[in-house]
């Protein structure tokens, strides 16, 4: 958590200066729309997909102590991806045109000077593709030796790179130049990560070595997962560039200002518990222990959700001054900060329900089903699209109807998923997660009081706003969390200060 937040905080650096330099204009609407093939083809090709697939398979040779067996199947892993993600960037590349103006494309509505200059973006950022399948591969390899830093800290280097684009290269070459600059950061998130393989003597070996066993395991897991991220990034990135481009200029850029906001305590809660409890996991799912994955499951639960609702809860409430403290200023107008606050507000559900998610998933990984969360997306992805397409119309709720869509989708996705875990396999504690969520909705009805007086008191500055309602509302949730008897507000933090004295000894 500690890596993500200095990642997300240096993110927000990066954020800021795309905002000063770009604002929510055509130029960033053209971006947000051309990476979303790029995102697409790293989802299914490395992504998510792979780390599920492949953590549980390399566990088994490191539980063995097999060491070469482990870095054979690492290095057959790395020449595959890489293999596949050249040749279909290439074709990408070629066809990157139609796949922007199609009727079914990325930016089908916009006009055709912004589709030609998508078409040039998507081109580029297919380099960083490439790069950020091999380093995902790092970053799961790291993982399952239950290291965590280095994947965590490779965000970094990435904004530096974005921010080196934004600021050196654009001057010249126009939104080219952040492109660029996401390439150059790539290549940087894949080489902070070498010397963690260094540590761990992973050994790369030429060979792609498609009849061995180990790697058709990993392919099989794989491809139900594959397709499962791909309905779900289509359904975010896909989706709201097909529609959004359709809603006039800056909402698309609007829509991913706010995605990023709701991203960084998705990012930091969901997504960082989830990374780091996975292998635990897949090491109990091994052993057999389904007392200690049910603790372990439901205990990630309650921790998500005693994080994730005061998150929302603040964004609900006081994300206007964070989008003003954040990105307000340059070429980012207060008329860009109405129209990012706009679609926050909606992705307030998907926070809380895509952090959900994460576990939930992870859950079936570890027990080497990747099979039923597809099954189950296959619905929850209709429902989306459904949801998107009625209520994205410029007389509905616009572009807030696209992150609504996906927060509703996502929050039955990990419902079925909950029933389905505890069904077939008892893995949740259902009574203490119910208990914990309730306490924490009262401990939240609190802290909105709480905030509500802080906004009364404080001067119109947005930062001074911020500092002063967020700083008491953020008191007063965990003080009446404690009190209600929520224990992960006090064994968060223990088991946080327990691993830094390990660190330390």
């Amino acid at each position: 958590m500690g890596g993500m937040l200095a990642s997300m905080a240096m993110g927000l650096v990066r954020q800021r200066v795309i905002a000063a330099r770009f604002g929510t204009g055509a130029e960033l609407d053209a971006y947000t729309a051309a990476n979303g093939l790029p995102e697409l083809l790293f989802t299914m090709l490395a992504g998510g997909a792979l780390t599920f697939a492949f953590i549980p398979i390399y566990s088994e040779f490191l539980t063995s102590d097999n060491r070469p067996g482990g870095n054979r199947l690492v290095s057959q892993v790395i020449n595959s991806i890489t293999l596949l993600a050249v040749g279909v960037s290439l074709l990408a590349a070629l066809a990157a045109p139609t796949l922007v103006s199609a009727p079914w494309g990325l930016g089908p509505h916009f006009p055709i000077e912004v589709q030609r200059l998508t078409a040039d973006l998507m081109r580029v950022l297919l380099l960083s593709t490439i790069l950020f399948a091999i380093s995902s591969i790092m970053s799961g390899v790291l993982h399952a030796h239950q290291h965590f830093l280095l994947p965590a800290v490779s965000p970094i280097v990435y904004s530096l790179g974005v921010i080196f684009g934004a600021l050196a290269l654009s001057p010249s070459l126009g939104i080219l130049g952040l492109g660029w600059g996401a390439v150059a950061g790539a290549a940087l998130h894949l080489g902070v990560q070498l010397p963690g393989l260094i540590r761990y003597r992973v050994r790369w070996s030429p060979g792609l070595g498609w009849a061995d066993l180990a790697l058709r395991r990993v392919a099989i897991l794989m491809a139900p997962r594959v397709v499962d991220l791909m309905m779900a990034r289509a359904s975010i990135d896909w989706l709201n560039a097909n529609l959004g481009s359709g809603l006039g200029e800056g909402r698309l850029s609007a829509l991913r200002y706010a995605f990023q906001i709701m991203n960084m305590p998705w990012t930091l809660v969901g997504t960082a518990i989830g990374i780091a409890v996975f292998p635990t996991f897949a090491a109990l799912a091994a052993e057999q222990d389904r007392a200690a994955l049910r603790g372990a499951l439901s205990g990630a639960l309650r921790a998500i959700l005693t994080l994730t609702l005061p998150a929302a809860v603040g964004l609900l409430l006081l994300g206007r001054p964070v989008i003003q403290v954040l990105f307000e200023g340059g070429e980012f107008t207060p008329q860009s900060t109405d129209l990012v606050f706009y679609a926050l507000r909606f992705y307030v559900l998907a926070l809380i329900s895509q952090s959900v998610l994460e576990v939930v998933v992870r859950a079936f990984a570890s027990r080497k089903d990747t099979l039923t969360p597809l099954l189950v997306s296959f619905l929850t992805t209709a429902l989306n699209v459904g949801l998107a397409v009625a209520l994205s119309r410029p007389e509905r709720l616009s572009h807030g109807g696209l992150a609504l869509a996906n927060g509703v989708a996502v929050g039955v996705e990990s419902l079925i998923g909950l029933a389905i875990l505890q069904r077939r396999w008892g893995l949740l504690e259902v009574r203490r997660v119910v208990s914990d969520l309730a306490r924490s909705g009262l401990a939240c009805a609190a802290m909105a009081l709480a905030i509500a007086v802080g906004r009364s008191l404080s001067p119109a500055a947005p930062l001074a706003e911020l500092v002063l309602a967020g700083g008491l509302g953020a008191v007063v949730y965990f003080v009446a969390a404690a009190a209600l008897g929520i224990r992960e507000v006090r064994s968060l933090p223990a088991s946080l200060l327990r691993g830094l004295q390990a660190t330390r000894a």
